[in-house]
């Protein structure tokens, strides 16, 4: 399937230039709207509503964090307390702009827009049937004016409970004020790591568009996330030319002019605006403006037009909110190490809640009465719901594994989700058997994608270089050709995107395959990787599923030296969260691949490079292979090895020797380092007594270690010898032939240690 593009070498004098990027263009107020029937009378109550809701929330936590509010006595808060005061009319003027199905991501200073996008999810109801099913369990309708009114106290208390850490919060108290989330809202979640949710919202804007949703993702970040990498990757993912309908996502820069208390002009950037950057990304500048975030009905007219924007195809959109926090970075700043009281009181001369508070009068909306009357009914509100939160349930320490990993599949989908005929460009076909039936590990491999993506359409694969040239190692070449570039697509080398939008888009719908070349740059991804992809299940208090598998490769052997040829399973294994597959043969990888596509949980599979081009026979069609089943893979009766990936070929090798010395080695494979078959090594170890695990890794920290220990603890009492490790050096990969052959476990150095624990 031929690429659109020829790229030809054309040199002809000209210029690059960009197109002027808007600055506070919006000259309306709520006058005109009112009069231009934009916004109605309730909207524009609604507005003040929810912009009191967030500023009474937050001064409440602020009170009780100094101790000059105890819902009940003896209350001490704890807790992450950053807030947004200030900066109100940002959120809620950007989240009346986009309908209530539509999807957000936050930021750690993100208790206003969770607020603002329960609130306006509320208004956007349109049965009462949801509403009743919103509150059943936290509070009786009877006991309020309206089902509305009853709904609104329980978000609210929900909301204050997460902050507490209680039972009855959104997350249940895994996350609190710093990862909130509220699935029933679109609320996908907020972060701790700045600039972490960049991608993710990526990821779900392009899960959005490839699923035909028709949902927007709003992107809260802060000033300071613009300087960090993820930012650049993000921006340039959604911006990708092959995204022919553009990515509906909508990055909305809050500017409170401080990251923490490094200062954006003239500080810690080389720009006056931050939308400026959107110029780096397409031809349009992603449609880039800044806007008065201290005016909600500037945010609402700049947010309205870039959800129509991308409604239309033509995403994503980079928004400059020019804002303040009027509060220090978290309760412990106090700001006057780097700010100026003439700063701070020009900009609370135009506060955000005044500004609407004397709109409203002005334009005949509401009495001067009747906003104290708004005021007071609120703030009643936020503190009931500090009372409420205070009384409500403390987690329970034995369920503290409860959301980590969702317990489902997508085994039992039948034809609901199967590729159409007519979708496919090609006829699939099976790769030609030998006269064993055998094919190659990376054949299998594709195979295994290739039967998955048939079966579900959810299921997409990107990465670099996947497409046309099948990756670096062949494993996917041939299924463009099958599915095409809307579900094989070449990912820009940008590993963290690559992961956080695997995660962003799994969490609304899609089953992602996703590729990192060579797993040493897993550190690239880090964040992604660990503090997202991982987390986020358990964060957000187990409602996410996250159906995502990152491909990868562990190696050495072939001169790649330091860079190209690590062994970090032990990275990946280490992080809460991830299941970690590592197989050693064709028919394996087949079969655990497909199960890994079907799990509702993130995956890291580990494919070997010296597997790719091994045979083994591998039958056509279905079978899986359940994650977390080891397998013997030799009997024996004298000493057990156990052995993945590679090294797993190698112990058979040195197993087969010593049968001709008359050692009996059982060899075990467990397939899945996570989770791990312990019962079937403690079955082996048990009957033989002795224990050796073989692997690529260094010694030092490898997972031999963590699997070493779990033998020791279920087999103690028959152990007749110290478990051993063989091991690679504590040295990163060389490259010169005689030192990588040195570092590597040989079958003689397997053999070797096998022999000294028989004999022992």
């Amino acid at each position: 399937m031929p690429k659109n593009v020829d790229v030809l070498p054309l040199f002809e004098k000209s210029q690059i230039t960009f197109a002027p990027i808007p600055r506070f263009s919006y000259e309306g107020n709520l006058g005109a709207e009112l009069e231009a029937g934009r916004m109605s009378n309730t909207d524009a109550i609604n507005m003040l509503d929810a912009m009191l809701a967030i500023r009474s929330f937050e001064e409440t936590v602020a009170q009780m964090k100094a101790g000059k509010f105890k819902p009940t006595p003896g209350f001490k808060f704890i807790g992450a307390t950053h807030l947004s005061i200030g900066q109100e009319a940002s959120a809620v003027g950007a989240v009346s702009a986009i309908g209530p199905d539509d999807y957000i991501t936050s930021t750690h200073r993100g208790h206003g827009h969770s607020i603002a996008k329960g609130f306006y999810w509320l208004l956007g109801r349109q049965s009462d049937e949801e509403l009743r099913a919103f509150v059943e369990g936290y509070a009786d309708p009877s006991d309020y004016e309206s089902l509305f009114e009853c709904a609104l106290q329980v978000h609210l208390n929900r909301t204050m409970a997460e902050l507490m850490g209680k039972e009855e919060g959104y997350c249940h108290g895994r996350g609190g004020g710093m990862h909130i989330a509220d699935f029933h809202a679109g609320h996908l979640g907020a972060n701790a790591i700045v600039g972490g949710s960049y991608a993710i919202a990526a990821g779900a804007a392009m899960a959005s568009d490839m699923l035909d949703l028709g949902r927007v993702v709003l992107c809260f970040v802060g000033d300071g996330a613009t300087n960090n990498g993820i930012a650049h990757e993000a921006y340039n993912w959604a911006a990708q030319d092959q995204f022919e309908c553009g990515v509906p996502v909508i990055f909305l820069v809050e500017n409170n002019q401080y990251g923490m208390t490094g200062q954006q002009v003239g500080e810690v950037t080389g720009i006056q605006d931050l939308a400026q950057r959107g110029a780096g990304y397409n031809e349009v500048n992603m449609h880039a403006e800044v806007v008065n975030g201290m005016d909600p009905i500037a945010m609402y007219d700049a947010v309205a037009r870039a959800t129509e924007l991308c409604r239309n195809g033509q995403g994503p959109v980079l928004l400059e909110s020019k804002t303040y926090r009027y509060m220090g970075h978290s309760l412990s700043d106090d700001c006057t190490a780097y700010r100026s009281e003439t700063e701070e009181g020009a900009w609370k001369a135009i506060d955000p809640i005044d500004q609407i508070k004397r709109a409203l009068v002005e334009y005949g909306v509401l009495s001067d009465d009747e906003v104290v009357e708004h005021c007071r009914a609120m703030s009643k509100r936020i503190e009931n719901a500090s009372v409420w939160a205070v009384d409500a349930t403390d987690p329970d320490p034995k369920d503290i594994y409860r959301g980590l990993f969702a317990d489902s599949t997508s085994d039992d989908i039948g034809d609901e989700w199967a590729t159409p005929e007519d979708a496919l460009l090609a006829e699939p076909s099976y790769t030609r058997r030998d006269r064993q039936g055998r094919i190659l590990y990376r054949h299998a491999v594709a195979e295994a994608i290739m039967e998955e993506m048939l079966r579900d359409r959810r299921v997409v694969l990107y990465g670099e270089d996947v497409a046309d040239y099948g990756g670096a190692f062949g494993a996917t070449r041939g299924l463009i050709d099958v599915f095409g570039r809307k579900r094989v697509f070449n990912a820009p080398i940008s590993e963290a995107a690559i992961v956080g939008t695997a995660a962003g888009a799994s969490m609304v719908g899609l089953r992602p395959v996703a590729e990192i070349m060579y797993i040493d740059f897993i550190f690239m991804t880090m964040d992604q990787t660990g503090n997202q992809l991982a987390k986020n299940r358990y964060m957000f208090g187990g409602k996410a599923k996250l159906p995502a598998v990152i491909r990868t490769t562990i190696g050495g052997g072939k001169g790649y030296a330091g860079q190209h040829s690590q062994s970090l399973e032990a990275v990946v294994a280490q992080v809460p969260g991830l299941k970690v597959v590592a197989p050693a043969t064709p028919y394996d990888c087949k079969g655990l691949m497909k199960s890994a596509i079907r799990d509702d949980n993130p995956v890291i599979f580990i494919e070997h490079q010296h597997c790719y081009t091994d045979k083994g026979e591998v039958p056509e069609g279905d079978y899986t292979i359940p994650l977390g089943e080891g397998k013997v893979v030799r009997e024996g009766t004298d000493v057990t090895a156990v052995a993945y990936s590679y090294m797993l070929l190698r112990t058979l090798e040195a197993a087969e020797a010593l049968a001709e010395e008359g050692i009996s080695v059982e060899v075990v494979d467990p397939r899945t380092l996570v989770p791990l078959d312990e019962a079937i090594i403690a079955a082996s170890v048990n009957k033989t007594g002795r224990a050796l695990v073989v692997q690529q890794a260094p010694y030092t920290g490898c997972y031999g270690e963590h699997i070493a220990h779990r033998i020791v603890d279920l087999c103690w009492d028959s152990l007749k010898a110290p478990v051993k490790i063989v091991a690679a050096h504590d040295v990163p990969p060389p490259m010169a032939a005689p030192l990588e052959e040195e570092n590597i476990p040989s079958v003689e150095k397997i053999a070797d240690a096998l022999r000294e624990l028989a004999k022992g």
